[in-house]
């Protein structure tokens, strides 16, 4: 397994390329109260390294569950705060595993979704959400979970997503 700040190292070298998506960019609607609070307290920050780990934590209005309703564009900018905020165990509501395996596992292709929210399945969505994701993105995340599973619990929904998403995704990268 990767340590802790090896892993950091690579989620910074990983994502540095990634572009902030724009303030018009960051939720993945505007239904419901979540979406819009998210885009008031995201607005103008164009610099995921300088969030404070507390912010992310409770983000958006104390909900904790702005990597639920971003956009995908905006997940891929903003993900590494939350990823190194957790490996710095920072966190304490925010949990970024979820978001990166709950609708990977083989149940989430029969969840449906309601066209408000796009449609389609959990698992579809999903798939479009990371499947533009480098091959060094997906690596990192590979890596961050296996970290998730070795140094902190047992999680079926990780172990699921790993293997019909994750590993295959990046052992196709590494074919190519």
């Amino acid at each position: 397994m990767v340590d802790t700040q090896t892993l950091i190292t690579q989620i910074l070298e990983a994502f540095a390329e990634v572009r902030f998506p724009g303030d018009d960019n960051l939720a993945i609607n505007t239904y419901g109260d979540e979406a819009p609070a998210l885009i008031a307290e995201f607005t103008g920050k164009d610099d995921w390294r300088s969030l404070d780990p507390k912010f992310l934590d409770q983000a958006p209005d104390g909900w904790a569950n702005a990597l639920c309703f971003f956009s995908a564009a905006a997940r891929q900018f903003y993900l590494p705060a939350y990823l190194i905020a957790d490996l710095r165990e920072q966190l304490e509501e925010q949990d970024p595993a979820f978001i990166l395996t709950t609708s990977l596992t083989p149940n989430a292709d029969r969840e449906r979704i309601a066209r408000i929210w796009g449609g389609g399945t959990m698992g579809e969505r999903a798939r479009e959400s990371f499947d533009f994701y480098s091959s060094a993105q997906a690596q990192v995340i590979v890596d961050y979970l296996f970290w998730k599973l070795e140094d902190r619990w047992y999680d079926a929904g990780i172990e699921h997503a790993l293997e019909h998403y994750w590993l295959p995704r990046v052992l196709d990268s590494n074919m190519q």
